[in-house]
């Protein structure tokens, strides 16, 4: 059986929490164990932004992989908590 696109980024996605679930220190916590977070959902739900706002944001810093666009977590966890 072959698999869509849809099913690759439901599994994709399945592989990062939903930051909107997670207290602060969780969500500093797993910023710091990883180095890249999806530019949606992950940050842009981090951001409180909806999904057409996340793409359309030119603030957000992302790394650009073909059609993958992934977020540094040190720079999300800097613009998040700030100097905390």
């Amino acid at each position: 059986m072959k698999h869509g696109t849809g099913e690759r980024l439901e599994t994709l996605r399945s592989l990062e929490p939903d930051p909107k679930e997670m207290s602060r220190e969780e969500l500093r916590t797993y910023l710091r164990s990883v180095a890249t977070v999806s530019l949606w959902p992950f940050a842009g739900k981090a951001l409180a932004l909806s999904r057409s706002a996340t793409y359309s944001c030119r603030d957000i810093k992302c790394l650009r992989l073909g059609h993958l666009r992934k977020v540094s977590s040190a720079w999300l966890e800097a613009t998040l908590f700030g100097s905390e």
